[in-house]
């Protein structure tokens, strides 16, 4: 458990000198979607790739299809969840959209690649890439219908196919095909997926610099997005493997994705769908940092 901490404390840190940078001016706006942009579809496509290029998964056909399953059936819950919850619960009209997608999207690039590499290693962050499939179908489908009020338009495509959704494409064929890499590329690809970790959690922290915490900690429904997100989840996750057998990287992945706070582009979709984006931004803020507390324990208990 010490040694699990001290690798969030690092974590925890870039987090704050990103946060911090934004709040001072430092890091503006601008520098912080270049940044996103450049960590999501250079960065961590690299992380993507490295996982079958230097540590190929031992993998059968029938297990990659198995691993799909299981991917497919964990993006599912926490939808699951959100549509459940903001039928049970007295939300707000307006904002049940949004309070169900802070639920069900998780920030499973840019804190759960990062955090499945550190602890369980390429295996692991192929898991979570093979997730890019459902997440990206979820979200660009179902999630854009919840949040289109019928004045914008609605699935494109393009959305849909993510460069890391392509990187991830990219890394199924390599390992089914076993397609030799050259060892420059295989240099270059491992150069750029050591940047993964720490780029990503400065973008997170920049990301969320236009928020105070201070207004995030005050909302106290955004304490029951949180508790749904990071908690809930997870534990729901850890079931699913009662039941169902799995490889254990495979199941530390999939709990560790399931444990990741709610994703930032939740934000992004409310700024073009016209929904309360201070609204997500400060729950995306306030279960971001309470995630450095609980992805810990959700990894020591329920892994």
């Amino acid at each position: 458990m010490e040694a699990l901490l001290q690798k969030f404390f690092v974590f925890i840190v870039l987090m704050l000198i990103g946060y911090v940078g934004a709040r001072k001016n430092m890091l503006n706006p601008e520098f912080t979607r270049a940044a996103s942009k450049l960590t999501l579809n250079v960065f961590m496509s690299a992380t993507i790739l490295n996982a079958v290029i230097v540590n190929p998964p031992t993998l059968s056909g029938k297990d990659l299809l198995y691993a799909l399953f299981i991917t497919f059936l964990v993006v599912l819950i926490g939808y699951l969840v959100g549509a459940l919850v903001v039928r049970i619960l007295p939300i707000q009209k307006e904002r049940a959209p949004l309070f169900e997608l802070l639920i069900g999207v998780m920030n499973s690039m840019f804190i759960g690649v990062p955090v499945a590499e550190l602890l369980y290693g390429s295996q692991a962050v192929f898991y979570i890439a093979l997730s890019n499939i459902f997440f990206n179908l979820f979200l660009y489908t179902y999630g854009v219908l919840r949040l289109n009020k019928g004045e914008q338009g609605g699935l494109r495509l393009k959305n849909v196919l993510s460069v890391p959704l392509m990187a991830t494409f990219v890394s199924v064929l390599i390992f089914m095909l076993r397609i030799p890499v050259p060892t420059a590329i295989r240099g270059l690809i491992g150069s750029a997926a050591g940047a993964t970790m720490p780029l990503s959690m400065i973008v997170i922290g920049s990301s969320l610099g236009r928020v105070k915490l201070t207004d995030a900690l005050r909302q106290g429904n955004l304490y029951l997005v949180a508790l749904f997100r990071l908690l809930v989840v997870p534990g729901l996750t850890w079931l699913l493997f009662l039941f169902l057998p799995a490889d254990p990287l495979l199941r530390a992945g999939m709990i560790i994705m399931s444990a990741c706070p709610s994703g930032v582009v939740v934000s992004i979709l409310a700024i073009q769908y016209g929904r309360d984006v201070e609204y997500s931004s400060e729950a995306i803020l306030l279960d971001t940092a309470l995630s450095m507390l609980t992805i810990p324990l959700v990894v020591s208990v329920l892994i």
